[in-house]
């Protein structure tokens, strides 16, 4: 991995719960729609492997901010569709709140010392 990868993964990192909160304040969702609206709504900004997705959804579900029901689709497959908690949208409102004082001041300061 180079160091613009740790880069990429550093500033994504913390923004991947906030983002998939945000989706679930919408309407209910599985893993697969999750990845792909994150990617969708995010302009390739946001594209999260398979994998990685469910890392960051059992955290959430461990502190209750979401949680999942089962449904059967087709004979024998079963799919998770994730729910947004209100200790959820307490969290969110907070996370989102920080997000713009923290991410809005670091802007402030690279366009002082880097005008476009």
């Amino acid at each position: 991995m180079s160091w613009e990868d740790d880069i990429i993964e550093n500033l994504k990192f913390g923004l991947v719960e906030i983002l998939i909160l945000t989706l679930l304040t919408e309407e209910e969702m599985y893993g697969y729609r999750i990845k792909t609206e994150l990617k969708k709504r995010t302009d390739n900004a946001i594209v999260v492997k398979e994998g990685s997705l469910y890392g960051p959804l059992y955290r959430m579900e461990e502190r209750g901010l979401i949680s999942h029901r089962r449904e059967l689709v087709g004979e024998k497959r079963f799919r998770n569709y994730y729910f947004i908690e209100p200790a959820g949208r307490e969290y969110l409102d907070f996370a989102r709140k920080q997000f713009r004082a923290i991410y809005g001041g670091a802007d402030q300061l690279m366009k002082g010392v880097f005008p476009e």
